[in-house]
């Protein structure tokens, strides 16, 4: 018995019309969804989102070999709405018309709404539909019939991470990492956090042993990689640490207790020696984090995540903060972007979290979701008081300190339940 597709042919557009907004992410998911193969697709955009219209088409273009029409419009004057969509129509004969107006504004919905409608004839129907971020259903109203809501269509699309930077048209400052590095140390390393006083030392280490020996007069860069190669540390000796300090003499060969920086990169894959100063200075977290994900992905195929990366770092546009994500988790179309940081201090993991929620939802609209991972004793906490000032409620994610001897449970239990649908 075959199963019947989510959204029935009857129902697809030979030609839809998408209302272009600040997020392409949105109208990509109803493109896909809503227009029949071979169908032609109407950007409807105004000089305000003209880029994004530009940069969806570009992408449609490269993914279906089909270059999409442009429909500028000014959104302020229904007049102009009205006449654009309509001199598109005059050209379109009994063919199927469809409107998807997720994106753009009230204005543009409206008008654009009216004008197709007005198109319709007994023998020519058409389609209006909306994407509901918050349920992942679509609301279709079609020719004469009662308008309904679909099933959830999360799950209906799947971008990979790399094809959410490709739909902005972000260039990247590098490759997405798909693996983590040392994950065993890592894994050490997390499990010595538990105890508050490996957290003290292990910073006391990294502060007066590395950085002293490796960043420059400024103190937030590191020296160059002439000047790195010649550099040897002692391995932390205090007691609370004896678990990392031997892992990291298996690791890095570090004989007589001293760590060669120059070896140790090469032995352990850095490119850089500095790439590995930065790892021993805190991104061990994010890559425990991005291995704790990996197994989540191998082992709880509920979780129905599809594709993880490591260091998501856009360049922008002009005019426009530079940013980065630690890790991105697609879930279906959603995005899952996680923070990590070793600090406990509650007003530094706000600062965080609010970094990585805003550049998300940049990236990939309402349905992102945000969570991290940090050194908090109390992160419940923390959560709570985001959600209900930034009324986030089911979108953020806080993990604690206790939460990382069983954090594939925890992470596994947040995906499936956010993927149900269902608040945790």
């Amino acid at each position: 018995m075959t199963t019947p597709p989510v959204i029935p042919d009857r129902y697809k557009s030979d030609h839809l019309f998408l209302l272009v907004g600040t997020n392409p992410l949105p109208n990509f998911v109803a493109a896909t969804l809503m227009l029949k193969p071979q169908g032609k697709l109407y950007l409807v955009h105004s000089t305000k989102t003209q880029e994004v219209a530009e940069r969806l088409a570009r992408y449609w273009t490269e993914k279906h070999q089909q270059q999409p029409k442009f429909v500028w419009v000014d959104e302020s004057d229904g007049a102009s709405i009205r006449q654009q969509i309509d001199h598109e129509l005059a050209q379109i004969e009994d063919d199927h018309v469809g409107l998807n107006y997720t994106g753009g504004t009230k204005m543009m919905a409206v008008h654009a709404s009216q004008t197709i409608r007005s198109h319709q004839k007994p023998r020519r129907p058409v389609t209006l539909s909306y994407l509901d971020a918050r349920s992942t259903k679509m609301y279709i109203e079609h020719d004469n019939d009662k308008a309904f809501m679909t099933e959830p269509l999360l799950y209906e699309v799947q971008p990979s991470i790399q094809e959410i930077v490709r739909l902005h048209a972000f260039e990247l400052h590098a490759q997405i990492a798909v693996e983590s590095q040392l994950p065993e140390l890592a894994t050490v390393l997390a499990s010595a956090h538990q105890n508050p006083d490996a957290i003290e030392q292990w910073r006391r280490w990294c502060d007066e042993i590395l950085r002293e020996k490796t960043r420059t007069e400024k103190a937030y860069e590191w020296d160059k990689e002439t000047l790195l190669q010649r550099v040897s540390i002692p391995l932390p000796t205090d007691p609370s640490l004896q678990t990392v300090a031997k892992q990291m003499q298996i690791v890095f060969d570090a004989r007589g207790g001293v760590l060669r920086l120059k070896e140790a990169a090469q032995r352990s894959g850095f490119r850089k020696i500095k790439h590995l100063c930065e790892w021993l200075d805190g991104k061990w977290l994010e890559h425990f984090v991005f291995h704790v994900i990996s197994q989540v992905k191998n082992q709880r195929p509920e979780s129905r995540i599809h594709d993880i990366g490591m260091g998501i770092r856009p360049k922008s546009e002009p005019d426009s903060p530079e940013y980065d994500i630690d890790i991105g988790v697609m879930q279906g179309y959603r995005l899952y972007a996680i923070s990590c940081t070793t600090d406990a201090d509650p007003g530094m993991c706000k600062l965080k979290l609010f970094e990585a929620y805003i550049r998300a939802r940049n990236m990939a609209g309402d349905e992102t979701c945000v969570g991290l991972i940090c050194m908090a004793d109390k992160p419940e906490n923390l959560q709570r008081q985001i959600v209900r000032s930034w009324d986030a409620e089911g979108k953020v994610r806080v993990f604690g300190r206790w939460d990382v001897p069983d954090l594939i449970d925890r992470m596994a239990g947040w995906f499936i339940s956010t993927g149900e649908g269902r608040h945790v």
